[in-house]
């Protein structure tokens, strides 16, 4: 088996990268990973010394017999003899914090050290043994730079499940832990001759359960977002509720986006179904409204039913509404357009109500309360129509100004004015 080892120490060096399944029946079959891919193999004819807590062993080979350092892209294999049974030593790349190749003149030296303490190995081929020492090198800090990510990925897993669990800033801590795996893809991809499927497999796991656990927390969170509207709906808080509405939209929105797990995807189109129709009933309500408003028999009535339609659709709008049941923003802008219309109408037809009323009371009567009454409405109806460019504020101002002076006669007649 000696001979096929050297064919490999040779063969690796002139460009191939057997797998140690296509070893046939030689001795790294049963000792180097099947998933692993052998990238050098160095030979020494001498010991291998081994210091741990500082104290030195060496390991000698028996006879005539080699002694070799097997690197794949995970580990360095340490083997004495033609037909090991077992490896002296395994280092994982990502252990190895130092390598050193010393050249000299009898012999060349290559020590790598880790956490532990350090492996000092006689390659013959001090050319092969500087080119597998810059490969262990620049391998082993993607892997031990992809364990640094790792770690504070998990921790910062860890912190989002305790901020989900209790209702904290999950946001932050999302954006933290996507930021840590991110980190971690980098370092797998760092290096043209990384092993990057590997270190990937190594990361989705990490991945899976942040998306698990974003997509646990994202489905709460809309829940929560449409058991508010629901209650600010009911409660009259038009603008909370619009709001919880479309964040709860926006919410949906994103998460069908990122989420891919089939059984999230399934709660996702129920909450969304259950946000549509919310978004419908709370519409519908500001729509009966302007039924009603339309339907009223006294003017009062019909101002005060076009106010409330004009709250909703006002809160709509100012909650950032676009889309939520099938209804644009654009739409909304048409429909508020519309009530307003009717609402600065309804206010004049009050205040000339108003007016006439105070016209027709008698001498002996209090009229003023009617005249502000009517020049209140008309001056609101003035406001609103300054306000939307589709109506004409300036052709309330003759009768404003009638009316302020109808107010002022009143006032003083019966002494009410300052």
């Amino acid at each position: 088996m000696l001979n096929r080892i050297s064919e490999l120490s040779r063969g690796t060096f002139q460009g191939s990268a057997p797998a140690a399944s296509e070893l046939g029946t030689g001795p790294l079959e049963s000792l180097v990973d099947e998933s692993e891919t052998v990238q050098y193999v160095l030979t020494s004819a001498s010991g291998i010394e081994h210091t741990t807590n500082g104290r030195a062993t060496t390991i000698e080979p028996s006879g005539d017999h080699a002694a070799y350092a097997v690197v794949t892209e995970q580990r360095v294999y340490f083997l004495l003899g033609d037909d090991p049974t077992t490896a002296e030593i395994t280092v994982e790349l990502g252990a190895i914090r130092h390598t050193e190749l010393n050249d000299g003149l009898l012999s060349t030296t290559l020590s790598l050290r880790t956490d532990g303490g350090s492996i000092t190995f006689e390659p013959k081929n001090a050319e092969q043994a500087a080119v597998a020492e810059t490969y262990i090198d620049r391998i082993g800090a993607c892997w031990s730079d992809l364990e640094t990510a790792l770690s504070g990925a998990r921790e910062a897993l860890e912190e989002y499940r305790d901020a989900v669990e209790t209702g904290g800033d999950t946001t932050r801590l999302r954006q933290q832990v996507r930021s840590r795996i991110s980190k971690a893809h980098h370092c797998a991809t760092h290096e043209d001759d990384a092993p990057t499927a590997k270190m990937r497999a190594l990361i989705e796991p990490v991945e899976t359960e942040l998306e698990q656990l974003s997509s646990a927390a994202e489905t709460e969170r809309i829940e929560s977002l449409l058991d508010d509207a629901r209650h600010a709906h009911e409660t009259s808080e038009y603008e909370t509720a619009f709001e919880a509405i479309a964040d709860a939209d926006e919410a949906i929105t994103g998460a069908h986006d990122a989420v891919e797990s089939g059984d999230v995807r399934d709660r996702l189109t129920e909450l969304e179904a259950a946000h549509d129709d919310l978004a419908t009933e709370c519409l519908g309500h500001a729509e009966d409204i302007c039924h009603n408003a339309l339907a009223a028999d006294e003017l009062a009535d019909t101002v005060a039913a076009w106010d409330s339609a004009l709250e909703r659709y006002r809160a709509a709008l100012a909650a950032g509404w676009d889309g939520a049941g099938g209804v644009s923003v654009d739409a909304l802008r048409f429909q508020l357009a519309w009530v307003v219309q009717h609402l600065v109408d309804a206010l004049d037809a009050n205040a000339r109500a108003l007016e006439e009323e105070g016209d027709d009371l008698d001498e002996d009567d209090d009229d003023a309360d009617c005249y502000q009454d009517a020049l209140d409405r008309l001056r609101r109806a003035k406001t609103l129509a300054t306000e939307h460019p589709h109506a004409a504020g300036d052709a309330f101002d003759d009768r404003i100004d009638h009316l302020e002076e109808k107010v002022e006669r009143a006032q003083w007649q019966w002494g009410t004015a300052d």
